[in-house]
């Protein structure tokens, strides 16, 4: 494949190959990607096809001007860049549709990886860590996210880790699994990589391999005591002895059960569970009414985007928790008849109660309905924000 580069304007990078500089959108499917660039060698403004627009932002082109990544030809006077692809950062290989297992492995080194790290768990057909890793190796950089909506057995956990102790990176994952072994199967071998763990395998030693065929079926005593030799002498070093014929070959082997330890990967991780689902229909009617915890963890990321810490909920001062902009507040009981009194409305006693905590943030109060104007309310740096449906009107049935 390095027949591929070379060097026409002699760049102190090396050798590189080049690829085309627009992709397959049109103008009407990628608008930001329709714009003028400059040539440096002309001063010629440059247009793309309106049925094949861009690669790269404005913002993305300019940094790539910046890092001379383009060329124009070897005059300097092409009717379109190509972009630089440098040898030096292609990697071992450049990308290639076909992956045979020899390079990326195959299901029945995945299946055995993972037998060694959680021997208690069985998972059909997990994927081997080196094909995961070919992915990250083409499609991320050091500092990449990298998402895996069906996790399964934790196979790109493991990836990622194992790339970041091979170059020193620091990516990061998200797995998302639904099934009931996410902690003890997926979060577990995450777990164990992260802090090593020991497994059992089998060392194999061949002590006799002899070709079988009629001259030596002649010889079958001779060959017998042989093999009654190797046995009583090798008896100790090994947990058992297997001979098999194959391939018109006999082979002794010497196997011994070991247990090694596996060096820890390090890095680390957070893992979450969601709670019960909140259905917004039975919610209207009163049917199901969560928590207070569970519907202002709710309200609160709607409102600020910030998850909601647990720990700082104080639901008897009907208090959620803080974020950058707000002290955020609910008036809320998972009870039909409170969320239709009086009781549960913002007042001017509530809102000046709030405000004394902390002057200097704003208070977003969270309250089924409100007996103070925005007059009193703006002085006090509180704002009322309406539950996101009208419980208080609904009579049970």
């Amino acid at each position: 494949q390095k027949s591929y580069f070379s060097n026409p304007d002699n760049d102190i990078r090396g050798d590189w190959s080049s690829a085309t500089y627009t992709c397959n959108k049109s103008r009407e499917e990628r608008r930001n990607l329709y714009y003028p660039i400059i040539n440096p060698n002309t001063e010629k403004e440059v247009w793309p096809s309106e049925s094949a627009v861009w690669r790269f932002s404005p913002e993305n082109h300019e940094r790539n001007v910046r890092e001379n990544l383009l060329y124009w030809g070897v005059d300097g006077n092409a009717s379109m860049p190509r972009l630089k692809l440098f040898l030096f950062s292609a990697g071992n290989i450049v990308p290639r549709s076909l992956w045979p297992y020899s390079e990326v492995g195959h299901t029945q080194e995945g299946t055995l990886e993972l037998q060694n790290i959680v021997p208690s768990h069985t998972f059909v057909s997990p994927k081997p860590t080196r094909l995961i890793n070919r992915v990250l190796e083409i499609a991320t950089d050091s500092n990449s996210i990298v998402l895996d909506s069906f996790a399964g057995s934790g196979t790109t956990a493991h990836a990622v880790l194992a790339q970041n102790a091979k170059d020193g990176g620091n990516r990061r994952f998200i797995l998302v699994e639904c099934e009931e072994y996410a902690d003890t199967l997926t979060a577990e071998r995450v777990r164990r990589v992260i802090n090593g763990y020991e497994y059992q395998g089998t060392q194999k030693e061949e002590l006799l391999r002899e070709k079988v065929n009629f001259a030596t079926l002649k010889k079958s005593q001779k060959l017998l005591r042989q093999i009654e030799a190797i046995e009583e002498l090798k008896k100790g070093r090994f947990d058992k002895i297997t001979k098999t014929i194959k391939n018109d070959e006999l082979l002794v082997v010497g196997e011994k059960r070991i247990t090694e330890r596996m060096e820890c990967l390090g890095g680390g991780f957070t893992y979450f569970t969601l709670g019960d689902p909140l259905d917004l229909d039975k919610l209207l009617t009163g049917e199901h009414l969560p928590d207070f915890a569970a519907m202002g963890a709710w309200l609160f990321h709607t409102a600020t985007g910030e998850p909601l810490d647990p720990h700082g909920i104080r639901a008897e001062e009907w208090y959620l928790g803080e974020s950058p902009g707000y002290h955020v507040w609910l008036i809320y009981r998972p009870d039909l008849d409170f969320m239709k009194s009086r009781d549960a409305a913002l007042t001017l006693t509530l809102a000046e109660k709030f405000s004394a905590t902390c002057k200097e943030k704003k208070h977003l109060v969270f309250a089924p309905a409100r007996f103070v104007t925005n007059k009193f309310l703006h002085p006090l740096n509180v704002e009322h924000a309406p539950l996101p449906f009208a419980l208080y009107r609904f009579e049970k049935g």
